[in-house]
């Protein structure tokens, strides 16, 4: 069965809303955090499913998709990029691996739930690396930037007092 994408996508985006307003996001962030949390989902559905990527690969380009407008959207809006980065994973987060892999191991199937469980596990490792790749990546730039200002400081103050 196919997916359907603009429904997919308008699910997310509320979902994602809504983790938002329980974790009492601004509300002038609301709609950006849905749309990061929607997009970052549809890219994960045509990951694992139209092209049929491992989960741990679509899981980590999903988020790293997220992660980078999140990024984005915290420059742009002024707010942390944590406001719309942990509202958006909601949608990709393996809750129901988790659930069914405890489930599995109530039943007595240790080796399937210890299965399900360490597949869930790997899909949110491909999350929080995701998560710390692009922070990281977006880090390394402020630095940089700050350095690069650091240094034209220097240099005028060098210049001032050659001038004296």
């Amino acid at each position: 069965m196919p997916i359907n994408y603009p429904e997919t996508f308008f699910f997310a985006v509320v979902t994602t809303a809504a983790f938002a307003v329980l974790f009492q996001a601004p509300k002038s962030t609301l709609l950006q955090s849905g749309l990061i949390g929607g997009v970052g989902w549809v890219v994960f559905c045509l990951m694992r499913h139209s092209m049929e990527v491992d989960s741990f690969y679509a899981n980590l380009i999903a988020t790293i998709v997220l992660a980078i407008l999140s990024e984005l959207a915290a420059r742009v809006f002024m707010h942390p990029a944590t406001v719309f980065v942990i509202p958006g994973i909601f949608p990709i987060v393996p809750g129901l691996g988790m659930y069914r892999g405890m489930a599995k191991l109530i039943e007595n199937h240790y080796d399937e739930g210890m299965a399900i469980l360490l597949a869930a596990a790997k899909d949110a490792a491909a999350i929080a690396i995701g998560i710390m790749f692009v922070a990281s990546f977006f880090r390394v730039i402020k630095i940089s930037r700050e350095q690069q200002h650091l240094l034209q400081l220097l240099r005028m103050e060098k210049k001032k007092q050659v001038e004296k």
